[in-house]
């Protein structure tokens, strides 16, 4: 379904319309005229081109749609509440202005684009509206939260966490709506919607690109996208709504309060040369391991300092006694790991099932069983709360089906 833009006035209203089931009832609630629930809504099913409420003398009931739809939007405004606890304990609740109940999706657009560009002419361009506009907007949002939401250094601009946490909130009401329409979509057998996987260096040789043609074979109008990219930008995508779930290796430490981590399968890491490397003729991957001097003679491609798998290198190192290396390459990039094992006599930490298609190619090879003590956890990792949509959990359901053939 096309994705529309949203009014938070009239999300709120058709909420109201279905908890009171009257359009009278729900004006009141809402705090606007009859007249102007009833315009919107009626808009609002126009443009849908569908009712969301069955109308009779008793009142208002919601139709199939309907109920879809409003469960998506107390979701979303959800968000907004929490928002409002977000900020009950940073200002004075004796000035305090109902944040869930008045803020406006343009104020909520602008603070997002004036963080993701950081001035407010880049976030006017990339809103397409006014300079001036975009200024209102988040003058009028500052007031309505009671607290300072950036601090100006020259023409630089410098969001508070307070701006942080609220755009967050802010894209994660936007991400419930939009899953709404496409569960509409659904329930009418179109499966157009989307699903935005993040994807971390294990999931992209095999078994996501597995999964998901499957996935378009059974619904060739689903729209995936794969989003590879540095863990913490990853998990910024997840917890603002603009990626729905990661697959790769999980951490031990679950990196925030809101993040859900479910294991799927243990990987262990392996010593990957190219097939011309000196220690690799000859060598039996099955029952040769190297020696601590070939170990220590090597020279190193290693994932970053913060990931797990080179936590268990440098644990499997400080468990043979060897020194950690000191001139290494750092790369979380497979199809650069790749490159430079076959143009030079460095060895890498892989996972064999990064690598199952070089392998079986004969341009690399393992030197020895996998590294005792460097099994990761890999798995999924979602939002606490989220709800898939049908052709999410499609995705998500032929992921665990597939992790055991990976």
């Amino acid at each position: 379904m096309l994705h529309m833009d949203f009014s938070l006035m009239t999300l709120r209203a058709i909420l109201a319309i279905q908890e009171t089931g009257s359009a009278l009832k729900a004006a009141q609630m809402v705090h606007r005229s009859q007249p102007a629930v009833t315009t919107a809504l009626r808009n609002f099913e126009k443009r849908l081109d569908r009712p969301l409420f069955s109308r009779n003398p008793r009142g208002m009931t919601p139709t199939p749609d309907g109920r879809v739809l409003c469960a998506r939007i107390g979701l979303a405004l959800a968000h907004l509440r929490n928002g409002e606890n977000y900020l009950a304990t940073r200002r004075n609740p004796k000035t305090a202005l109902p944040f869930h109940r008045l803020v406006h999706e343009t104020q909520l657009s602008a603070l997002s684009a004036l963080l993701k560009t950081g001035t407010f002419s880049a976030a006017a361009r990339q809103l397409q509206r006014a300079e001036p506009s975009v200024h209102r907007s988040l003058r009028e949002l500052e007031t309505l939260c009671g607290i300072k939401l950036w601090e100006r250094y020259g023409t630089r601009i410098e969001p508070t966490p307070e701006a942080r946490e609220l755009a967050r909130l802010g894209e994660l009401c936007k991400s419930e709506w939009i899953a709404g329409l496409d569960e509409m979509a659904e329930q009418h057998g179109i499966m157009n919607g989307r699903v935005t996987v993040g994807s971390l260096p294990l999931a992209r040789s095999r078994w996501l690109p597995a999964a998901v043609a499957q996935l378009v074979k059974a619904y060739p109008h689903a729209q995936v996208a794969i989003v590879d990219g540095p863990y913490g930008e990853l998990l910024r995508g997840l917890r603002h709504g603009q990626i729905d779930f990661v697959l790769g290796a999980l951490r031990e430490v679950k990196p925030a309060k809101d993040i859900v981590q479910t294991p799927l399968f243990d990987d262990p890491l392996a010593i990957v040369v190219r097939a011309g490397h000196p220690l690799a003729i000859g060598f039996d991957s099955q029952n040769d391991r190297l020696s601590a001097p070939q170990l220590a003679g090597l020279h190193w491609i290693l994932p970053r300092l913060d990931t797990p798998a080179r936590r268990r290198f440098d644990e499997f190192l400080i468990f043979k006694g060897l020194p950690l290396p000191c001139n290494v390459i750092e790369c979380s990039s497979l199809v650069a790991t790749r490159a430079l094992l076959l143009q030079s006599d460095h060895a890498a930490l892989l996972s064999a099932r990064q690598i199952g298609i070089e392998l079986e190619a004969g341009l690399l090879k393992v030197l020895g069983p996998a590294l005792t003590g460097t099994a990761r956890s890999i798995g999924i990792t979602t939002r606490e709360g989220y709800r898939p949509t049908t052709l999410q959990q499609k995705l998500l359901d032929l992921l665990v089906s597939l992790a055991t053939e990976v």
